[in-house]
């Protein structure tokens, strides 16, 4: 199985058995930024040793315009400026959102907790 998959499948085996034991209290945004990103993302704002791009700094920044980081030609061309109404459009499907991108994503949020987790990302220096 591809390293990125795998990570993505063991977030989503994680977040399951978080949000079971979990059930009476949401969860963070922090919390689910670690069951959903942090195997790919950094929170940092320069590129490091992790598949995605970091993730700080995110706010009204252009989408596939980190420095030292490979995007997607879909992305790279997008135009889109991270704010809640596009970041939110990404992380419910991202394949939806802009075609050929080059993110394996299957999210395993509700629509409740992307709200949340799109909220305290763009809150990230």
């Amino acid at each position: 199985m591809r390293p990125l998959l795998l990570a993505v499948f063991l977030s989503a085996v994680q977040f399951g058995f978080l949000s079971a034991s979990l059930q009476a209290r949401p969860l963070t945004g922090e919390q689910l930024y670690d069951v959903a990103c942090r195997a790919c993302h950094s929170l940092g704002t320069a590129p490091d040793h992790r598949v995605g791009p970091p993730l700080g700094g995110l706010l009204s920044r252009q989408a596939g315009t980190v420095d030292g980081y490979q995007f997607s030609e879909a992305l790279s061309a997008s135009g889109w400026i991270w704010r809640l109404p596009t970041l939110l459009a990404w992380l419910t499907d991202p394949d939806a959102a802009i075609p050929n991108n080059a993110m394996n994503y299957v999210n395993p949020l509700t629509a409740e907790e992307v709200q949340q987790l799109s909220e305290w990302l763009l809150q990230q220096p």
